[in-house]
């Protein structure tokens, strides 16, 4: 894990510990770690560069690209790694009051914040200076050189190879999702399709241009063979998307090519700066080791994707001249990107939902200041939020009026379209449809299945653990539904073995998998809010997390450490009382934040939308 080092205490009574940095964390100081990362990456766009506040040092056609820097710092999670070692670094000294500590290997956040703290406690230490160089430095500073050449050199092959032009002509509605996600089977994007099949239904299908977003495999998956094909064959023969790279000519990306070239003294300016250098000090520890390379990868990669992305949106968007422009990207780099473009010519802009919105995504964290206009920069119009946001419950709403700073009247609630279809296809089985599935799962008559739905990156340990509690559990059948961003290996792994667990085929529908389900286990999964109008209870690990407030609300159950895990499962599976409470708390739930799966959700979604496209 990044930010761990292994250390050798001196006690004062003479004995020697060999300890991991991390083992000193818990859920509180890790929560804690975020908070306050989250703040520090917030307010380094009022530190200044050359006299200026780093939000208007930084602009591109006027819009300022610290929308896109603090992205790059939340994403890359470099501070909160620095933020968390800090954390635990602390409560190692005081919890064992060490007389000295001696290095004995870590990554170099750990070579950062170890001397760092030891210096502020006072404790002597032992091992290499924070700005001593290492393999570790080497590696991330000629990892942000190569790519950063690669960034550039993709956008000239993009240009050198042969593609189809792309459809010419006005649309009502143009629609930027990722590529990786359009399900060739179904003919349907994964996230938004129902949206997208109902604007066609009102508006015809020649009125929806789909403009893909991103490579056509998603990263987790993605190898050498899928860039040669892909790069072979731009313009995807059976796929109705034409790649946003598509549109961009020569002379469009000339514009963000000068950027990359400048990408020197961008650099220059922010490792010169005075304030940049203050704010490395993080709750006394000097970590501009590691914040050095963090600015340099803005300045020589995040700035110049982020200049191309918006070359490349503007020139779909010239192309397309739609009347409105929606993705459900909008929170990210490449939907920041759309936003401005589209703010730029005047064209409507519609988020749409598409997943649980986590509450520690910087992404949908903003300040008042951050919305309004700079007062130092009249081309700055503020955060490029869409015009639109449409969103699932009132719960989504809430949360972006008071940590988004949102305005009301930018804020939809129109339901989940995903949900919709969820709830329909489980009505829709009967007993043979159920049996099969049980059957295709391996679970046994009168077996319970236990269905985890669950990124495997978020599980980690907590996995093992619930292996080993379903082991003790007679009559438990654990089916595993990979995340569509994932493989199935790292489950397959840890599950080796194991005779009542299953992975199941990425073609297993999780729908039909609830359906079957006694109950439902996951970390930060939209599948527990799904599955509670089917009166599937779910178990939420790795607390505290995003599905938090749902367990402090009493609609779900919760275990905060690995040991609460069996008993926890155990309760749902086979208390019924329980089972009742935690349905009639959902239910009340459910009605209180407009929680509802009546099928209209893409009709209303769409209504909203059509608002903001003038008639022909």
């Amino acid at each position: 894990m990044a930010g761990d080092a292994r250390l050798a205490l001196r006690t004062a009574d003479g004995r020697t510990l060999a300890v991991g940095l991390l083992s000193y964390l818990d859920a509180g100081l890790t929560e804690r770690a975020e908070e306050e990362a989250n703040r520090w990456v917030k307010a380094l766009r009022l530190t200044h560069v050359d006299g200026v506040p780093f939000r208007d040092r930084f602009t591109y056609r006027g819009d300022s690209l610290w929308w896109f820097a603090e992205l790059y710092l939340h994403k890359g999670r470099a501070i909160v790694d620095l933020h968390r070692a800090i954390l635990a670094c602390e409560r190692m000294v005081e919890r064992e009051r060490p007389v000295s500590i001696e290095w004995a290997g870590g990554d170099r956040i750990g070579r950062t914040v170890v001397p760092g703290v030891a210096l502020q406690k006072g404790v002597p230490y032992h091992g290499p200076a924070p700005r001593a160089r290492s393999a570790g430095a080497w590696r991330e500073r000629a990892g942000i050189a190569v790519r950063s050449a690669f960034y550039v050199a993709s956008a000239v092959a993009e240009r050198l190879r042969p593609a189809r032009r792309p459809p010419a002509g006005a649309r009502r509605v143009a629609a930027f999702v990722h590529s990786a996600f359009w399900r060739a089977a179904d003919a349907e994007e994964t996230y938004i399709g129902p949206v997208l099949a109902e604007i066609a239904a009102r508006r015809g299908d020649d009125q929806v241009s789909l403009v893909g977003l991103g490579p056509r495999t998603n990263f987790r998956q993605r190898r050498w063979q899928h860039r040669v094909t892909e790069f072979g064959d731009p313009q995807p023969r059976g796929i109705p998307l034409t790649p946003v790279q598509a549109f961009a000519s020569w002379r469009s990306m000339r514009p963000s090519f000068a950027l990359w070239l400048r990408r020197g003294a961008v650099a220059r300016a922010c490792l010169g700066s005075t304030d940049l250098r203050q704010a490395s000090v993080i709750r006394g520890c000097d970590c501009w080791p590691v914040v050095r390379d963090e600015l340099t990868g803005i300045s020589h990669l995040q700035f110049p994707w982020s200049a191309r992305a918006m070359d490349e949106a503007g020139a779909a968007l010239d192309a397309i001249r739609p009347s409105a422009a929606i993705t459900y990207a909008e929170a990210g780099g490449w939907g920041r990107a759309l936003v401005l473009e589209a703010r730029r010519r005047a064209v409507p802009s519609v988020g749409l939902q598409h997943g649980f919105i986590y509450r520690h995504w910087l992404n949908y964290r903003h300040e008042p200041d951050e919305m309004a206009r700079s007062p130092a920069n009249g081309a700055d119009r503020g955060f490029p939020r869409p015009d639109l946001t449409v969103l699932y419950d009132r719960f989504a709403a809430s949360y972006l009026e008071d940590a988004g700073s949102f305005p009301p009247s930018s804020l939809v609630v129109a339901g989940s379209p995903r949900l919709d279809a969820f709830v329909a296809t489980v009505r829709a089985l009967d007993d043979g449809d159920r049996a099969r599935v049980r059957q295709d799962v391996g679970a046994a008559p009168g077996q319970h299945v236990v269905v985890v739905a669950a990124k495997f990156r978020q599980m980690g340990a907590r996995f093992a653990a619930l292996v080993n509690a379903v082991a003790t559990m007679p009559g438990v059948r654990l089916v595993v539904k990979p995340h569509p961003a994932e493989t199935a290996e790292p489950y397959r792994t840890a599950a080796s073995g194991i005779a009542d667990v299953a992975v199941a085929p990425p073609t297993a529908d999780l729908a039909s998998l609830i359906a079957v389900a006694r109950a439902l286990v996951t970390v930060n999964s939209t599948a527990a809010i799904e599955a509670m109008p089917l009166g599937v209870p779910t178990l939420v690990l790795g607390l505290p997390n995003n599905l938090s407030p749902f367990v402090d609300a009493g609609v779900m159950a919760g275990a905060a450490s690995d040991e609460e895990i069996g008993a926890a499962l155990g309760s749902l599976l086979t208390d019924d009382g329980y089972r009742a409470r935690l349905f009639e708390a959902a239910r009340a739930f459910m009605e209180q934040q407009g929680i509802i799966a009546d099928g209209g959700s893409a009709g209303r979604a769409v209504t909203a939308i059509e608002r903001l496209i003038p008639d022909p």
